[in-house]
């Protein structure tokens, strides 16, 4: 045999006998590194998703709101579901076209009918002291600072007599005399106050027909109005607006409010006006006998119009009395002035004692 053939078949046996130990051929195996890299440049070549953008930073909590003072003695300029203003412009800058005497009282009162289509209530300077037109401004300032809104608007005013006396009618003889009798003009100018004209006025009644301001009237409301009662629903914001008128003329001093149907409401009978207010303001700081009368006939009283009248002070009121004066050198003198306050005192008083014997909840029972 020859050495190839010999080598040959060595060769042989020696690679089968491999292939009995390994076993059948299989696929080899990658290396690791191989797949690796090949995913690297699969990841480097194929474009990435863009990453989602970062979410906003939450906001910063906001700072608590400032605690903000409510004055509780801010006026509230209205009347009649309007503001004051819009009611009075028309009285600032026109010029009475006509004038008539108002019916009833012993003092003066004239309706003034003006050229851009206006109306009021004209109470001049005149003889009957009792009377005087400059309290019934103040009586409506400290209405508006007291948040009622029964006073119709009023301001400070003065004509040169002559356009007065010339805006008469002809035949009216009554209204010219009394112009020229009953006032008292300063250097041919008469002073006075112009009420926005309520246009239909009624007396005010209860069911039956029974007026307010009748004996029969005033037993009934004053019953309702003792502190815990049962005030028919009906009659339940009558009942608040005459507990508020008895409390403020009691401060003011009205005197005049239960006589000559100074009761007036609105034609429905849902409004009681708090009008004709130039007896007001006397200097007796405990109050009238005759309006202290009627504020003890009430033992119900609005919240609100308690809480405005503790608040109420004498920077307070004089700044609410001081501007647009007109022609008169104040609405109220430091006297009178001093008597409202000290009538509000004696009010607040009467109002504690009914509260300590009653309670809070039925004594201050309307809002």
């Amino acid at each position: 045999m020859t050495l190839v053939a010999i080598l040959g078949g060595v060769a042989w046996g020696a690679s089968s006998v491999m292939t009995e130990l390994r076993g059948p051929e299989v696929a080899p195996r990658r290396d690791v590194a191989v797949v690796v890299r090949a995913a690297l440049q699969r990841m480097a070549t194929t474009p990435r998703p863009p990453e989602p953008a970062p979410a906003p930073p939450a906001p910063a909590p906001a700072p608590p709101a400032p605690l903000v003072a409510v004055d509780p003695l801010a006026p509230v300029w209205s009347f009649a579901g309007r503001p004051d203003d819009e009611l009075l412009a028309p009285l600032r800058v026109g010029a009475p076209t006509r004038i008539k005497v108002n019916r009833g009282g012993t003092s003066l009162s004239l309706r003034l009918d003006f050229d851009n289509g206006a109306r009021a209530a004209f109470k001049p300077d005149q003889i009957f002291g009792q009377s005087n037109p400059r309290r019934e401004i103040a009586a409506y300032r400290i209405d508006r600072l007291l948040g009622i809104g029964r006073v119709p608007p009023a301001i400070a005013v003065s004509y040169p007599v002559d356009v007065l006396i010339a805006a008469v009618d002809r035949g009216d003889g009554v209204a010219r005399a009394r112009l020229r009798d009953e006032t008292i003009p300063r250097q041919g100018r008469l002073r006075g106050e112009l009420s926005w004209w309520i246009p239909v006025l009624a007396d005010g009644k209860l069911d039956g027909g029974v007026r307010i301001d009748a004996t029969d009237g005033i037993v009934t409301w004053r019953r309702w109005l003792k502190a815990g009662a049962s005030i028919p629903p009906a009659r339940l914001e009558l009942c608040k607006q005459l507990s508020t008128m008895a409390l403020f003329d009691f401060v003011i001093g009205n005197t005049d409010r239960w006589t000559g149907s100074n009761a007036r409401m609105s034609e429905d009978n849902t409004i009681l006006y708090f009008m004709d207010n130039t007896l007001a303001f006397g200097k007796n700081r405990q109050g009238h006998h005759k309006s202290h009368l009627y504020l003890q006939r009430v033992q119900t009283f609005s919240r609100a119009l308690v809480a405005r009248l503790r608040a109420l002070d004498e920077p307070r009121l004089r700044a609410v009395l001081s501007p647009d004066t007109g022609e008169f050198e104040q609405l109220l003198t430091d006297a009178e002035i001093d008597a409202v306050l000290g009538r509000r005192d004696r009010a607040l008083a009467y109002v504690d004692e009914l509260i300590a014997i009653h309670g809070d909840a039925k004594v201050l029972a309307f809002p």
